[in-house]
């Protein structure tokens, strides 16, 4: 299987589903913009070369906004990631353990742009998180997503919508790495320690175990890392981070799982 078939059949394989949520946005500052209920479903046609799919937003007022797509394997897939349904320039990536990213192939300067959206799951639960920044490189807003595939509300999601002022990532994290290029070639894995937070970002803490490290400011002219983790359980933990270089195009997203050793 050639790697843009792999990408594909890995998104076929852990994506297709209705996944219910809740989105929540934040201010740079970590102030609640708003927080509402959602709808991400994706269907294919038998022969899993169509996807159909359908967002559905449910506001707190009562208002419900709908959209959807259709597109086929043909035109989606190509060397350098999936197209986003939405966003041409942006392209898709998914490890065949079920965590994704969507990043733009090229920060463009003056234009309101979004140079990652990471995806976490683990049986059926997904969670991702969305930065979006504006023209001028500074921040505009962080979205955390709370997802499940069988049920709402979730029993694996608390109510809080606040951000926590902190989160206890110390101890002596062990796993193992793997970088996916913009060309889809997969690294080996490597043994890794978890390294968090990141220098010279400013880290954020979500609800439910995501945290978020991100830099307050973009400017082209010098590369950037961003990153987001997930604390699945006390001792289990997935990273995903994406680099950008000086021109501001996407130089590769990298997946990273750990346990906690008591050695």
């Amino acid at each position: 299987m050639d790697l843009k078939e792999q990408n594909w059949q890995n998104f076929i394989t852990n994506h297709l589903r209705d996944w219910q949520g809740i989105w929540t946005r934040y201010s740079p500052e970590g102030e609640i913009i708003e927080s509402f209920q959602s709808l991400r479903s994706f269907r294919s046609n038998p022969e899993q070369t169509e996807i159909y799919q359908t967002n559905r937003y449910t506001y707190a007022d009562g208002r419900i906004e709908e959209k959807n797509w259709q597109s086929n394997k043909r035109d989606k897939i190509q060397s350098d990631g999936m197209v986003h349904s939405a966003f041409p320039s942006m392209r898709s990536f998914f490890f065949e353990e079920g965590a994704a990213g969507w990043s733009a192939t090229q920060l463009e300067p003056g234009s309101i742009f979004q140079p990652a959206e990471f995806f976490f799951m683990h049986e059926d639960i997904r969670h991702s998180v969305a930065i979006i920044y504006q023209g001028n490189g500074n921040l505009m807003r962080m979205t955390s997503i709370r997802e499940d595939a069988v049920e709402f509300p979730s029993k694996y999601w608390s109510k809080s919508v606040n951000l926590l002022p902190e989160r206890d990532l110390s101890g002596n994290w062990q796993g193992t790495s793997v970088t996916m290029t913009p060309d889809l070639k997969v690294s080996q894995p490597i043994q890794t320690q978890l390294q968090w937070p990141l220098l010279e970002n400013k880290t954020f803490f979500f609800p439910d175990g995501i945290s978020l490290s991100c830099p307050t400011k973009l400017n082209i002219g010098n590369s950037f890392t961003i990153a987001a983790n997930w604390l699945v359980t006390d001792s289990q933990l997935q990273q995903l981070n994406v680099k950008y270089d000086k021109e501001g195009v996407y130089s590769g997203l990298t997946l990273e799982i750990f346990q906690l050793s008591n050695i």
